[in-house]
């Protein structure tokens, strides 16, 4: 029993032996010539060896170390052998040779590159050793996933991969990006290539570019072109980014099994010659729906048409007129111009222009027609708009007003003079307040106080403001004259008759910036204000007596101040007996 067991033991040990490599060993491995071998033949026999069992080998034979200039390139060789053909090959020269082998639908990557020289050359040194290396890895729905699908490689060593997963050794460092093909998993579609569809590979470090797929979606996308409206085919590049990213360089092109998002169309360059891209349609940017569907970009190409002027005047009642004035353009042009006259050259003919008037133009004129109309078609000559404009008949009123420490005054006997002005279309002046002037025409008016005003006082403001516009939004102008005065004195008049104080009646007359007529004293004239004062005397007085004179001749009030005034008298009539009264009713001596 104890030799059974030994037995089938033995036989399991042995068969795990003999198992073939895993495919993660396949290869292969360069033999002769070796590396910096001096030929004297340009028709070698290249041998190398097999690891993982492989039933098929590549071989490439460059004239530089990177592989860009690839002089023999054989599929499908079953031996592990090749003799280079007559021809492919000249003699003094240095080549660089590698293999990679293929098994089902898995290849591995290219060996280590070696170099000879044919006869006449010189022995050439191996390629510079890097060990930076570039992984290619397969998603499906987030599971690892491996088997056929194409790919390319761009950067300092230009790759082609038909499978994953992948790894491709010895590469120069540098930029490297992917561009996905064909192929991957089935009835599934790419949706992103992570870390990124381009990396910078460094010396000696290794990047890995994962190919993302995703089965839930069988939406696709269409890029087509279209010249003068009318379909096109050719070589146009954009790119297409969104969920999915790719970049091509012809249209039509449907690309299938696409997930949903928003895609966004990218034009770089080229398509049809002598042509212009006038844009996309629908749109640049659109959206896929998770549940299937397609989305179509158009690229919609236009050849040059040959171009003219569009000149835009203006007029006013009928004569040219200049200024600024703003409008836009669109069809042939689209622009936005704010004065009068104006050119634009080099606009495409053939094609409907339209103006819109937007505001301004000649002040109270209206826009009453576009002539010949507002749409025209360019040609190769030139096209005129006119925007004709007719003046506005505007009337209204003009009102003056004044305040006195912000209440109404108004000029009378007394009260102070004023004048001022009113200049516009009309000039008037004036010196009564209030005033209105009436029926005047529209434009702009600006008042002008020139002296005066109420007495002691000073201006401090024209409200709403000294200029103003009569239109015919606003047809009645108001200006307001604001004056603050100053605080006011006291004039006091009295008599004296033989230096005596004297009261009772007398006529008189107090002149200065506040005039007043009295008929009694003592008398006291308040709110004067301040200005030189004088009194005149007119007539009455005490009986008997004569006006003598007034004292002081002229005097100045202060603002807030008080000044006399003293009219003297002499008696000159009979004195009255010492039992009789001086002075009878009304100031006249008794009857006897």
């Amino acid at each position: 029993m104890k030799r059974i067991i030994v037995a089938m033991l033995l036989i399991l040990v042995l068969s795990f032996a003999c198992a073939p490599a895993p495919s993660s060993e396949l290869g292969a491995s360069l033999a002769t010539p070796v590396n910096g071998s001096k030929l004297s033949s340009a028709t070698p026999v290249l041998s190398w060896s097999g690891i993982g069992g492989p039933t098929s080998y590549r071989l490439q034979i460059a004239s530089d170390s990177n592989f860009q200039q690839i002089v023999v390139d054989v599929n499908d060789i079953v031996d592990i052998m090749y003799t280079v053909p007559s021809g492919k090959l000249n003699d003094d020269c240095t080549y660089y040779w590698r293999v990679n082998a293929s098994k089902e639908d898995l290849t591995s990557a290219w060996s280590e590159s070696w170099s000879f020289s044919t006869p006449g050359g010189q022995p050439a040194p191996p390629p510079p050793a890097s060990k930076s290396s570039i992984q290619v890895l397969v998603t499906l729905d987030g599971a690892a996933w491996s088997g056929g699908i194409h790919y390319r490689i761009t950067g300092p060593n230009n790759i082609t991969g038909s499978s994953v997963t992948n790894t491709f050794s010895d590469i120069p460092a540098g930029e490297y990006a992917i561009t996905y093909q064909s192929g991957g998993p089935a009835g599934a579609n790419l949706a992103s290539v992570t870390p990124s569809p381009s990396q910078t590979v460094e010396n000696g470090a290794t990047v890995t570019f994962t190919l993302n797929f995703h089965t839930q979606s069988t939406s696709s996308i269409t890029v087509s072109a279209t010249l003068n409206g009318a379909p096109w085919s050719g070589n146009v590049y954009y790119n297409i980014k969104g969920p999915f990213q790719d970049a091509d360089s012809a249209v039509p092109k449907t690309l299938s099994g696409l997930p949903s998002g928003d895609y966004t169309l990218v034009y770089q360059r080229g398509g049809p010659a002598g042509a212009t891209l006038n844009g996309i349609s629908p749109a640049p940017r659109q959206h896929l729906g998770p549940s299937g569907g397609n989305i179509v970009y158009t690229l919609n190409f236009v050849t040059a048409p040959a171009a003219g002027n569009v000149v835009v005047n203006a007029t006013l009642d009928g004569a040219p007129w200049s200024g600024q004035v703003e409008y836009s353009l669109s069809g042939a042009i689209t622009d936005i111009e704010h004065s009068v006259p104006a050119t634009l050259n080099n606009v495409p003919s053939g094609y409907d222009c339209t103006i819109t008037y937007k505001s301004g133009g000649p002040a109270n004129a209206q826009l009453v027609a576009i002539s010949p109309g507002p749409t025209q078609k360019t040609t190769t000559g030139q096209i005129i708009f006119v925007l004709d404009f007719r003046s506005q008949q505007v009337s209204g009123s003009i009102m003056v007003n004044a305040t006195l420490d912000g209440k109404a005054w108004q000029t009378a006997i007394g009260s102070g003079a004023i004048n001022y002005t009113i200049v516009g279309p009309v000039t008037d002046s004036d010196s009564t307040i209030p005033q209105t002037f009436g029926n005047q025409p529209g434009g702009k008016y600006t008042l002008q106080y020139n002296s005066g005003g109420p007495i002691g006082a000073t201006l401090t403001s024209i409200t709403p403001s000294p200029v103003q516009q009569l239109t015919a939004n606003n047809p009645n102008l108001v200006y307001t004259l604001n004056f603050s005065g100053q605080a006011k004195g006291t004039v006091t008049v009295q008599a004296m008759l033989n230096n005596e104080p004297w009261s009772g009646p007398v006529g008189y007359v107090v002149n200065g910036p506040y005039m007043e007529s009295g008929s009694s004293v003592p008398n006291s004239i308040g709110n004067a204000p301040s200005g030189t004062y004088s009194v005149s005397y007119s007539s009455g007085g005490p009986p008997s007596s004569v006006f003598q004179g007034v004292q002081p001749g002229s005097q100045s009030l202060q603002p807030g101040g008080q000044i006399q005034f003293v009219l003297y008298f002499k008696f000159e009539g009979v004195q009255p007996e010492p039992d009789e009264p001086l002075i009878g009713a009304g100031g006249l001596p008794p009857k006897n």
